[in-house]
């Protein structure tokens, strides 16, 4: 007998399975910096003839790196958080705050993502140039913001949600 997953699985494990394939892409995009760094070295210390481009890239770079990995370590619980409550109040009290700041970091989310996407859609619509020596537009590098936001707030919302259900196999097993 088989039985369908809850819609809502299927979204966490979309949601999940995103989120692990941007940490992976972050996690190839810190060795493409590592070497963009040492190509800069080699050429400013050995060559003696600087690039002009290596620390504009790797700084662009730090934020698909930064923004990329961010929703896979609030998913995982391992981002930024206040543990200390949790000594002073445990139990109900503890798992109750737990949800006041979860909800207060959805709302965060939602109008930090809010005023990204105006500042990414200003750049797109006046095609604005950055004012490095590579002179790329900056919507081109600023997509990478609003979008790891927008993941980030998609797992906030699932991990909000997933306090309220539980796994289908565990069902099953409470039943038999």
């Amino acid at each position: 007998m088989t039985t369908s997953v809850p819609v809502f699985f299927r979204i966490r494990n979309a949601v999940y399975a995103i989120n692990d394939g941007m940490a992976v892409l972050a996690g190839w995009v810190i060795l493409l910096v590592t070497l963009i760094g040492c190509y800069g070295v080699f050429t400013r210390h050995i060559l003696n003839d600087p690039d002009m481009w290596s620390f504009e890239v790797s700084a662009y770079l730090l934020s698909v790196i930064i923004f990329f990995s961010a929703s896979d370590a609030l998913q995982k619980g391992i981002h930024v958080r206040i543990d200390f409550l949790s000594e002073w109040f445990p139990g109900r009290f503890t798992r109750f705050l737990g949800f006041i700041a979860e909800i207060c970091s959805l709302v965060f989310l939602y109008v930090f993502l809010m005023q990204l996407w105006k500042i990414f859609h200003q750049s797109y619509m006046t095609n604005r140039i950055d004012e490095t020596t590579l002179a790329l537009p900056v919507a081109l590098i600023q997509w990478v913001i609003p979008f790891g936001v927008l993941f980030m707030l998609l797992t906030q919302i699932v991990l909000i949600v997933s306090r309220f259900y539980t796994e289908p196999e565990s069902r099953q097993r409470d039943v038999e």
